[in-house]
């Protein structure tokens, strides 16, 4: 996902792989917070499934190249 801001609160729970993000990896079981107003990108080298709640919807602060 590129780089966004956050709106509201956002926490992630990793399922399957790892995802990271300017901070570091997280692995199966992982739980991730990011509060109002940071931001960051998020990537997985390997794959992952996540589950995300946004209490609010984010915004996007770059497009990725198509």
């Amino acid at each position: 996902m590129p780089r966004h801001r956050h709106e509201g609160l956002e926490t992630i729970l990793v399922l399957d792989g790892v995802q990271s993000d300017e901070s570091g990896d997280y692995g199966v079981g992982s739980y991730v917070v990011n509060a109002i107003g940071t931001e960051h990108s998020v990537w997985s080298d390997t794959g992952c499934v996540v589950l995300i709640q946004w209490d609010r919807p984010v915004k996007i602060l770059e497009e990725t190249a198509a």
